[in-house]
């Protein structure tokens, strides 16, 4: 599961316009998941800084969207498990 998000802003730390993609992946694994951060934007070389908080503040959207989800599947796995395996039954 992942969420790409593509636009440009105005960035008030170099004053000018960047173009950031926000891209956050939720990777299953056996004892839940992890959530892999992969954003990025075309200003942090000039910026320099290490944490941009717009790019924070997207990706923990994306994160909580995406844990969101995978409950919601988590549930309907678990409904589809209680299901009688035949019709008839």
């Amino acid at each position: 599961m992942k969420i790409e998000k593509c636009y440009s802003s105005f960035c008030r730390s170099i004053n000018q316009k960047v173009d950031i993609k926000i891209l956050v992946h939720l990777a299953e694994r056996w004892c839940g998941y992890n959530i892999i951060e992969l954003s990025e934007c075309s200003g942090q070389k000039t910026c320099g800084l290490k944490g941009c908080e717009v790019i924070a503040v997207e990706e923990e959207k994306a994160a909580n969207k995406l844990v969101g989800d995978y409950l919601e599947q988590q549930d309907v796995r678990e409904q589809i498990r209680e299901k009688p395996k035949y019709s008839n039954q």
